[in-house]
């Protein structure tokens, strides 16, 4: 593609999920890019031939059903996040985000589309008869132009500057429009996230409860949902699990505004901290099958801390460790996350769970350094 693109020549990403090619740093687009499966290329290719369809009628026909089949690669978010990433913490190859949500997701959306919105608006400004690619609020040209005029008095130089200014532009639309970009803001937010519940809808945990495994102490805990009775999470699916939590419907850390459900390192990991690189907040999210958790929680409290003891469950661990534990022996935890990159297209590292006895050993080994005592809880901490 280096070839393609002149001296002078960036690309530009958009919230829409396109990529414009500019030399005047983005303020007009000298061409809007596309990234679309080769398999489906490939079976464009063939009716082109079969049915002699012009190349040009044939990658119309490509793009419309890339949209249609949501194939569209969106190579502008993919642009737009890997920079400020790789500012924050080292590139990590094994770590793919699934879902992003809270106010700082939202801000960092309502900046893009602010930036876009500029990069069209100033566009439109240098040549009246464009129409812009993407869709601006009305009046935003006319909003930047009064601004300009304002702040540039009589200086014919200064307001001409002022118009062509992407910062200048997004300044006034941050000013006056800032209630269409939270709205705007929030169209994408859900819509990406109805677009992983539906990607993620196929990954059956319907026979599954919800266990969160602090990352950092080894707590487990049941994700619960926020209504007053106890409820043990149970979604039907990895996507309907996902869309819980950006609804807000399961209990999250009272300080959590911000989280991101990623796949590290082989595992599922609920970040509550997604800005920390070594902070506490992050969780192991386990789907465990619901038959062994109604069987621990069926247990006298003697049964359960003998069950805890002789499985070398820590003292003051509460009894969703020994849920835990019974699963990793038995093979009940659901290994979700090489599903979850394989519909992503991601690269699986690591088998993210404890698969033979030798892994099983080393963790007993580990816990038994550890100070023992009476194992079990009060059952009513169920």
């Amino acid at each position: 593609m280096s070839s393609l693109v002149g001296d002078s020549e960036r690309l530009y990403p958009e919230p829409n999920g396109q990529l414009v090619l500019s030399d005047d740093g983005g303020r007009t687009a000298a061409a809007r890019i596309s990234a679309i499966p080769s398999s489906l290329f490939s079976i464009t290719e063939k009716v082109r031939e079969l049915r002699n369809i012009p190349s040009e009628k044939s990658y119309e026909m490509l793009l419309g059903k890339a949209v249609e089949s949501h194939k569209l690669i969106n190579l502008a978010r993919l642009v737009a996040v890997v920079p400020k990433a790789a500012a924050a913490v080292p590139t990590r190859t094994d770590r793919h985000i699934v879902l992003a949500h809270g106010p700082a997701r939202m801000e960092e959306l309502a900046d893009d589309i602010g930036e876009s919105w500029a990069r069209e608006a100033v566009s439109r400004i240098a040549d009246p008869s464009h129409f812009p690619d993407v869709e601006i609020p009305s009046g935003l040209t006319d909003e930047i132009l009064d601004s300009a005029r304002t702040a540039a008095g009589e200086n014919r130089g200064a307001y001409e500057d002022f118009c062509a200014d992407l910062g200048f532009a997004c300044d006034v639309i941050r000013s006056a429009f800032s209630r269409d970009l939270e709205s705007e803001a929030e169209f994408y937010d859900s819509s990406e996230t109805d677009n992983v519940r539906i990607l993620l809808d196929c990954i059956d945990t319907s026979k599954c409860i919800v266990i969160l495994k602090d990352s950092a102490s080894g707590f487990c805990e049941y994700l619960f949902s926020d209504t007053e009775s106890f409820i043990r999470a149970q979604p039907r699916s990895v996507g309907e699990f996902a869309a819980e939590l950006a609804a807000g419907r399961y209990r999250l850390d009272d300080d959590a505004r911000d989280f991101e459900l990623v796949v590290e390192g082989g595992k599922l990991i609920l970040d509550e901290t997604p800005g920390m690189a070594h902070g506490n907040g992050k969780y192991e999210v386990l789907f465990i099958a619901k038959s062994l958790s109604d069987r621990v929680i069926a247990m006298e409290n003697d049964e359960l801390g003998r069950e805890m003891s002789r499985l070398r469950v820590r003292r003051g661990l509460p009894a969703e460790n020994l849920v835990v534990r019974l699963a990793e022996m038995s093979g009940d935890v659901a290994c979700v996350e090489r599903d979850i990159c394989t519909v992503f297209g991601w690269d699986f590292s690591g088998n993210g769970r404890m698969e033979s006895l030798d892994d099983l050993m080393e963790a007993v080994e580990l816990d038994s350094a550890q100070p023992y005592g009476r194992g079990g809880r009060d059952k009513a901490g169920f």
